[in-house]
This record gives structure tokens, C-alpha cells and sequence, in this order.
């Protein structure tokens, strides 16, 4: 063919656009085989055109709600109704906020110290049987990382008493922090993310190795630089762990602890190497990762509580009591500070700058009432007068609106409403006004210490007290985690899945499964696609609704329980037995198969059982391998 011929073509070709006909039909050849025929059709029977426009006005609104609609739009949920999660009062621990009404730059009241920053566990209740399970763990702490040491140097209980109280303190802003997190949410928009990244280097290595047995270690080398620094080895998952344990210092410990160099450094260490670390071993323990699956897939009832519910009581109330029954020399009581003019003014510039001068003020205001009322006879007109202060201390300190209010337990603010306070009251003002001042005092004599040095030397490694506890870092089960000191051999791997689509969502992340995964055919993934802008919402709340009922099972009183004994099992009884494997080998036998059944037979018909087979076998081995378990726990964090 002659070269102009060629150009010729060429031009025509481009101007045609036949290249971009031929690729939309190779897109979409169902449809424009409908439109072919009805094209033909009407060339052909033209006297059937009246007939033929029914088709056409069809095809036509079909093409326009097509264009009219993008991959945004979507119709809102149908089916259920989720309602949001009510906001609660955040703790700040280092700033300041308004008594009132909770903000920190409030413009109507005047700024004042919130008291659960230094008692978090006010109005914080829990059962008394799960109150004693996370009592014994914090025990054992002491127990196991404490005590051996501390015992040679002094028998004085003062130094542990204050830890108790620490970590008190440490566990009731958790769990405070806990109870304002959305768990489903969390799990759909941050843990699903994760695991579809894992999914997909799960799928690229099982390309490459067919055996279960050597997925693990292609699947580390698929994530190159994308792999966690901590699953670079076990002293690198243990310096990540202690960073990790600074950066929540100002969250979970008191007020000014973290200005105690020496404190900070003992609870980094024990917290970090000595409960954080095998912590993450348990959780991405394939046999942990399989009980859960169980609790979340097992349609079977839940197990039936043998015993009734137990009492709610305050939360480790009966732990931090103190132990010590000697006095400190060093701890001086209010009496003592208002005797010194020093001491007192000191005190006062203290509380000027914790917004906190109020509370004196109130503890003061008691004081003077207790020294009158405790008179054994009084005259009338002495207890009218009684009667106008007790109106005042609640008008002052009780009200919602008052600039000064202090918050007290209720049956206190009951009784001074209801004026009791004659026959009931001293007693309980005496001892409220006593643990409202403790932690101010407590605060004030640590801010007048000057700052610690920094140390010259390096820190020393704490791991347990105990040689046997060495081992955490050369596990069995993890070896040396990936064992490796820079992922830099290989270039970076592109997801490119989440590169050339959006993916946002259960049902998005259902579809890149299924596509990926089970390799459903071409029919099925349209189907979903179109069936996305009406189903997508629905299945999401849907979703939301399920995590949340199965997780209302699992916070049960007696599985709470059972939890943290396996928790608790896991950190502190390293020689005692393991599960034995059979019974390793019994579960995940068991979750293979739930997993099976799991999903419906209608889905299995469609995308075939052996399809439904392989893919079911890939998940469930991907998630049989520890350190790539503990790859999607550590990227969640």
C-alpha cells in the first residue's frame, strides 16, 4: 500500500474514532450490542417505528441516568437508622477547662481546673468481678517488675502506693478513652484499610509460592519499604514500642508525672518490654486471631452466663488503697500549710495557676462550718444562721451556673439541698474536701522540686527481672520477625488497585475481595458496580449495626472476664503450659470451616465452589502467619 494510501487511512481513522468505538465496545458489549440491534431493527422495520420508540425511550433513559450519575452518588440508607454516638467531655490532663461546661476557652464562665484530670476515675464503675481480673494484672505487675528489686532496698510501702495510684490513674483514662471510641468505625475505615493492602500482598506472593509454608516470608519481601519498622526484629519492635509508650505519656499519666525523669523511665520500661510487647504477641498469635474470628463469624449462640451479673463498684478503688500504714514525714497536711504563712502563700500562687483557688476556698469555708456546728448546743437563732450558710456553700459551690461550682458525688449536693447537712453532712464534707485537696497538695510539693538532670549514660534495658523473660526477644513463634535491619532492597511495590480506583468502605472492600480473591466473573462485578450506588450505604450501616451487636456479646461481664485471663496468661505465665496443639490445631480447623459456611450458597453457585474454596484457603493462611499478623496490628495503631 502506497504511503499516502496509509496516511489517508490514518487521518480517516482518527476522525471516525473507530480506536475509541472499538474500545467502548470491548467495555461494554452487551450494551452496544442492544443498541446494534435496535439500530438495525429500526432500519429494517420502520413501520414498526411506534413500537420501536418504546425501546428507545428506554435505552435513552437508561443512558441518561448512566451520565446523570457518577460513582459519588449514592442513595442513602434504607433499611436502618444508626444513630451517632454522643459526644462525651474529653480529659485533658495538662490543660485547663471550664467546670461548667467543659470547654477549654469557655467565654461565659471563668476557667477552672477539671477535676478528672487528676481523678479520672470519678463516676467510672465497672463490675467487681472484672474490677478484680484487671486488679490481679496490675498486681502481678508490681509483682513480677516491682517488688523483686524494691523489697532488698526498704520495706516501706509509700513508693508502691503511689505506683498503685499511677496506675490507676493510667488505666481509668484508657479506659475512659476507650469507652469514646467508635469500634465499628474503627474497624471498618482504619482496620479493613489495612487488611486490604495485606490482602493484596498476600495474593502477589501466593503467585509466587504455592505453599503455605513459604508465604510469609515472600509476603515480607513483597511489602519492601512498606513493611513496619517494628517487624524489622524483635529490638526494633521494642524501641518502637517504647517511643510509642513517651508519646502517650502526656495522655495517661497525671498531671507534671512526666516531669519525674526517674518515674517515666521505670513505668516505659515495664510498660513497653514487660506488658506492651508480649501484648502484641498475643494479639497476632494466629491462635488469638482465630478465637476472635470465632466470636465474630459463629452463628451459634453465645455461652450463657453461669452466675448473675455482680455489683458495680468504683473503678480499682479497693486496688489503689494504700498499704503503707506509716505516715510520711514529707507529706504535710492542709492544717499545717495554713499555719505557715510560707507555705500558704506558696500554695496559693500554686492554685492561682491549676485554677483551682475555689476548691480552697470551699475546704476552708467547710472547715469554719464544721468548728460551729459541731457545738453541742446551739440556739435558734444560731441554726437559722446555720441555715443561710449551708444555702450559700450549695449556691456557691453546687450550682450548674455558679463560676465556682466544684463537682461532688451527688448524694453530697442531695443532701445540702435538702438541708441535712446538720445531722449527716460534717462527716462527708470533712473527707470530700480531703480527697479534693490530696492530689493539689500532692502537685504543688512536686512542682518545687527542680528539674532532674538528664541522664549521661544510656538507659539500661528492662525486660523482667527474671533471665527466663529474656526470651520475649528471640520468641519461638515470631523468631526475629522479619529479621532484617533496612527494607531498601526493593523498589517500592504500587498498590495499584488503590491507585486507578477509590476504595472507601465495606462494600468496596467486599467487591476488591471478591475480585481479587475469589476472581468472580465479569458479570457478577457489573452487577455489583451498579448495584454499589443503591446497596452502598445500606450494607454500611448494615455493617456498623452487626459489629456492634457482636461486640455488645463480647463485652458481656463473664467474657470480659475471660479475656483479660487470657491476657493475663499470655503476659505473666510464661512457664506455665501452652495450648496444647492439638487444641491449636482443633480451632483453626474449626475456623476454616466457619469460615466455609459462612459465606452463602447462593454466592458460591455464582462464583463457583472451587473459586470459593481457594479463596476462603488463601484468607484463612494469611491470617495463620504471626509476624505478618503483627504487620497489620502495628500499621493500625
Amino acid at each position: 500500500m502506497m504511503p499516502g494510501c496509509r496516511g489517508c487511512l490514518q487521518t480517516l481513522r482518527q476522525r471516525l474514532k473507530v480506536d475509541l468505538f472499538r474500545e467502548v465496545g470491548r467495555q461494554y458489549p452487551v450494551f452496544c450490542f442492544l443498541m446494534l440491534s435496535l439500530l438495525l431493527s429500526t432500519l429494517l422495520l420502520n413501520r414498526y417505528l411506534h413500537v420501536l420508540m418504546v425501546f428507545w425511550s428506554f435505552l435513552a433513559g437508561v443512558v441518561v441516568f448512566y451520565c446523570s450519575l457518577g460513582p459519588e452518588s449514592l442513595l442513602p440508607n434504607i433499611l436502618f437508622t444508626i444513630k451517632p454516638k454522643h459526644e462525651q467531655q474529653e480529659l485533658f490532663p495538662l490543660g485547663h477547662s471550664c467546670a461548667v461546661c467543659g470547654k477549654i476557652k469557655c467565654k461565659r464562665h471563668r476557667p477552672t481546673l477539671l477535676l478528672e484530670n487528676y481523678q479520672p476515675w470519678l463516676d467510672l464503675k465497672v463490675h467487681s468481678k472484672v474490677d478484680a481480673s484487671l486488679s490481679e494484672i496490675l498486681e502481678l505487675v508490681l509483682e513480677n517488675f516491682i517488688y523483686p528489686w524494691y523489697r532488698d532496698v526498704t520495706d516501706d510501702e509509700a513508693f508502691v502506693d503511689e505506683l498503685r495510684v499511677t496506675l490507676r490513674f493510667l488505666a481509668a483514662v484508657l479506659v475512659r478513652r476507650a469507652q469514646k471510641v467508635d469500634i465499628p468505625s474503627l474497624i471498618t475505615l482504619k482496620l479493613l484499610k489495612a487488611a486490604m493492602k495485606h490482602i493484596e500482598i498476600i495474593t502477589k506472593a501466593r503467585q509466587k509460592v504455592k505453599s503455605a509454608e513459604g508465604l510469609q516470608q515472600v509476603a515480607l519481601e513483597e511489602y519492601g519499604p512498606d513493611l513496619h519498622v517494628a517487624l524489622r526484629s524483635r529490638r526494633e519492635e521494642l524501641l518502637y514500642l517504647r517511643k510509642l509508650t513517651e508519646m502517650l505519656f502526656p495522655f495517661i499519666l497525671p498531671p507534671k508525672a512526666t516531669d519525674c525523669r526517674s518515674l517515666t523511665l521505670l513505668i516505659r520500661e515495664v510498660l513497653a518490654g514487660s506488658v506492651f510487647l508480649p501484648s502484641m504477641d498475643f494479639l497476632a498469635d494466629p491462635d488469638t486471631v482465630n478465637r476472635l474470628l470465632l466470636i465474630f463469624i459463629d452463628n451459634s449462640p453465645p455461652e450463657r452466663a453461669t452466675e448473675p451479673s455482680s455489683t458495680m463498684v468504683p473503678f480499682l478503688q479497693k486496688y489503689s488503697d494504700p498499704r503503707n500504714k506509716k505516715s510520711s514525714v514529707l507529706k504535710l497536711e492542709l492544717k499545717e500549710i495554713r499555719e505557715q504563712q510560707d507555705l500558704l502563700f506558696r500554695f496559693m500562687n500554686f492554685l492561682k495557676q491549676e485554677g483551682a483557688v475555689h476548691v480552697l476556698q470551699f475546704c476552708l469555708t467547710v472547715e469554719e462550718f464544721n468548728d460551729r456546728i459541731l457545738c453541742p448546743e446551739l440556739p435558734d437563732s444560731e441554726l437559722l444562721l446555720l441555715h443561710e450558710e449551708v444555702k450559700k456553700i450549695y449556691e456557691t459551690y453546687c450550682l450548674d451556673e455558679s463560676v465556682d461550682k466544684i463537682r461532688f458525688d451527688p448524694f453530697i449536693v442531695d443532701e445540702i439541698r435538702q438541708r441535712k447537712i446538720i445531722k449527716s453532712v460534717p462527716g462527708k464534707l470533712i473527707k470530700e474536701k480531703g480527697q479534693h485537696l490530696e492530689s493539689f497538695i500532692q502537685s504543688f510539693f512536686n512542682s518545687c522540686e527542680s528539674p532532674k538532670p538528664k541522664p549521661s549514660r544510656p538507659e539500661l534495658t528492662i525486660l523482667s527481672p527474671t533471665s527466663e523473660n529474656n526470651k520475649k526477644l528471640f520468641n519461638d513463634l515470631y523468631k526475629n520477625n522479619a529479621n532484617r535491619s533496612e527494607v531498601t532492597e526493593k523498589k517500592h511495590n504500587q498498590n495499584y488497585f488503590m491507585e486507578m480506583v477509590t476504595v472507601e468502605g465495606v462494600y468496596d472492600y467486599l467487591m476488591y475481595v471478591g475480585r481479587v480473591v475469589f476472581h468472580i466473573p465479569d458479570w457478577l462485578h457489573h452487577l455489583l458496580m451498579g448495584g454499589r450506588i443503591l446497596f452502598k450505604n445500606t450494607l454500611e450501616a448494615y455493617t456498623d449495626y452487626y459489629l456492634q451487636f457482636k461486640l455488645n456479646q463480647v463485652f458481656q461481664e463473664h467474657r470480659v472476664v475471660s479475656l483479660i485471663t487470657l491476657l493475663r496468661d499470655s503476659v505473666f505465665c510464661e512457664s506455665s503450659e501452652p495450648h496444647s496443639f492439638e487444641d491449636r490445631q482443633k480451632r483453626a480447623k474449626k475456623t476454616f470451616e466457619e469460615m466455609i459456611n459462612y459465606i452463602p450458597d447462593f454466592l458460591g453457585k455464582c462464583i463457583g465452589e472451587e473459586a470459593k474454596y481457594e479463596g476462603i484457603r488463601l484468607l484463612f493462611e494469611g491470617l495463620q502467619q504471626p509476624v505478618l499478623n503483627k504487620q497489620v496490628s502495628d500499621v493500625t495503631q
